[in-house]
């Protein structure tokens, strides 16, 4: 079994209508999967990576840029894929996302990447000794869904939405 990160805007009184009724995740994101003109990024596999490399931890971090682990309200009772139930952040919460990620580079996340650190810190999917860096199919595996992080929390700001994020 693969676990998958995923985030998808939301407006804020959908964010509002979870927090009164968490129970009703999946209603709230049905039809919107995968679709990025709706404000969704699939993480796949990169997102346990992208969170080391923005927080500098293999768990959960602090601060803004531990948004894929961390922060926001958890909604639901599921563990969903063992990470934990999805959470919601409210408009101003990705407000605050969106300008700490807008100040990130690929080259500052380059310069973290350690294969033997993410090794041995289990970041998850493993085999990061066998990653070809110089690859441009490798980088964009990891950089695309940045990328993808960067627009969604921008339109986020610019739009106030909120926003969840979940590992299934």
């Amino acid at each position: 079994m693969s676990l998958i990160g995923h985030a998808y805007l939301l407006p804020e009184a959908k964010v509002e209508a979870l927090l009164q009724n968490p129970g009703d995740i999946f209603g709230v994101i049905d039809g919107a999967y995968n679709a990025p003109e709706q404000g969704f990024v699939d993480l796949d596999k990169a997102w346990h990576c992208l969170h080391y490399l923005l927080s500098g931890s293999a768990q959960a971090g602090e601060g803004p840029l531990a948004f894929l682990l961390a922060g926001g309200t958890p909604v639901g009772e599921e563990d969903l894929g063992g990470a934990g139930p999805a959470r919601v952040f409210l408009a101003a919460e990705v407000a605050v996302i969106a300008s700490a990620l807008a100040a990130v580079t690929e080259s500052s996340l380059l310069e973290r990447f350690d294969a033997k650190k993410l090794e041995a810190l289990g970041v998850y999917p493993g085999r990061w000794e066998q990653l070809n860096l110089k690859s441009d199919y490798d980088l964009g595996y990891y950089f695309g869904p940045f990328r993808g992080l960067q627009r969604l929390t921008q339109r986020a700001r610019d739009e106030s939405l909120g926003m969840i994020v979940w590992i299934s």
